[in-house]
């Protein structure tokens, strides 16, 4: 799939391209979405 080794940014677009959404994580100040998914826009 890949001709080198993509980066953290090229993977999140192809899984967000595929259909894949952030799963937030349920903290004492609120949901929030971790890791590098962070970067994407909140709905």
């Amino acid at each position: 799939m890949w001709g080198s080794r993509p980066t953290a940014d090229q993977l999140l677009d192809a899984r967000v391209a595929a259909g894949w959404t952030p799963v937030p994580t349920d903290t004492r100040d609120g949901p929030v979405v971790m890791g590098h998914a962070c970067k994407l826009p909140r709905p």
